[in-house]
């Protein structure tokens, strides 16, 4: 799946966890029907700022939905199907 938006999303997911102090960053995308998936996760929980920072407001605009792994090391955004 090809969205204009990915690549811009992606990049501002791996800079918040490699500002963070991450020392490695690991990018996963996921597909499932329309959607596409991107995932940066780092190996430790994030500060907040780097969840919620400007860079947070472009992921959360630009994506359907978006949020913080569960294990709270790592942001996502969720491309295509509905917000």
């Amino acid at each position: 799946m090809k969205h204009p938006d990915a690549p811009l999303i992606a990049h501002e997911l791996f800079v918040a966890i490699l500002k963070s102090g991450a020392p490695v960053v690991d990018m996963t995308l996921s597909t499932a029907g329309p959607r596409l998936r991107i995932t940066a996760q780092g190996p430790e929980p994030l500060p907040v700022i780097y969840s919620h920072g400007p860079g947070w407001a472009l992921i959360s605009g630009l994506s359907h939905l978006s949020g913080l792994t569960t294990d709270e090391c790592g942001l996502w955004a969720q491309l295509g199907g509905k917000r």
